[in-house]
């Protein structure tokens, strides 16, 4: 459905929250890229620590508070977020910079081999009161329960989104949750609050931390019980198969020469190769 400001509204499957005790993920010393790819496809995440500095992190609220009207323009009863706005990789250069981060494009390049776009992108501010109950993203096709299970298989990843957080997170903030492991239930959770005995850990990160999901993964919203607004911007990444449901923008004509002219061969093919004037 569509809200009335223009925005586009889904809400994803399942609401079934989880109230127990959370405990944090681990949190990586560094970035190692092989790590990263094998924490993909094993747990089905990984986490950048320090991609944003503070300075690049206060510039991204900053953004985020300029754009758009109040919270109640964006408002939608019992949902996760209290204002939501689609990047805009078309008109503003500015967005490019979050997009082909050289330690984010190796691991996409490890899961994906060179074969991947944007699909989309949105930057999140969330309230008190708000969260999301766990669900996955996209599952791409279910597999039966012998075959998910069985050691032998890797099952691929179609979508990844990154997270870049803007706050030194906190459990009453509101943190993103996942379950590890979780994508090879190769389904939809059932009202269920943990996985094979699993339950939801905390992306318990800091400010200008990234972390980086398969979009099959098991995953919520904790609900912020703070009086502060969280700040979170998403970046959606596809394998380009999944292009014809969810192509890259590649009409040229709807960006604007500013990114047109900031845009490297690689932001180019991220985006679908629009051509230079």
């Amino acid at each position: 459905m569509n809200a009335f400001n223009g925005h586009n509204v889904v809400r994803s499957e399942g609401n079934t929250i989880y109230t127990g005790e959370v405990p944090n993920l681990p949190y990586p010393t560094c970035f190692d890229a092989e790590t990263a790819i094998r924490g993909m496809l094993e747990d089905g995440y990984c986490i950048f620590p320090g991609v944003l500095d503070r300075e690049g992190v206060q510039r991204f609220r900053d953004k985020i508070d300029s754009l758009g009207g109040p919270d109640e323009q964006y408002e939608v009863a019992n949902w996760c977020f209290n204002k939501q706005l689609a990047s805009d990789y078309m008109g503003d250069p500015e967005m490019l910079q979050y997009i082909d981060r050289p330690e984010i494009i190796s691991v996409l390049e490890g899961i994906f081999n060179e074969h991947f776009h944007v699909i989309g992108g949105s930057l999140w501010v969330t309230g008190k009161g708000r969260g999301m109950g766990i669900h996955v993203d996209y599952l791409p096709f279910p597999l039966p329960e012998d075959v998910a299970n069985d050691p032998r298989i890797t099952i691929p990843i179609f979508m990844a989104t990154a997270h870049y957080y803007l706050d030194d997170l906190t459990l009453d903030l509101g943190p993103t949750t996942l379950i590890p492991g979780s994508h090879r239930a190769a389904r939809h959770p059932k009202d269920e609050t943990s996985y094979k005995g699993v339950v939801p850990h905390a992306v318990m990160l800091k400010a200008g931390d990234v972390c980086l999901f398969r979009s099959d993964v098991w995953h919520a919203a904790a609900k912020n019980m703070s009086d502060r607004r969280r700040y979170m911007v998403q970046v959606h990444y596809a394998h380009s198969s999944v292009g014809k449901w969810y192509p890259p923008i590649e009409y040229e004509s709807l960006y604007s020469p500013e990114v047109l002219a900031a845009a490297t061969p690689l932001h180019r093919k991220l985006l679908g190769k629009p051509r230079l004037p």
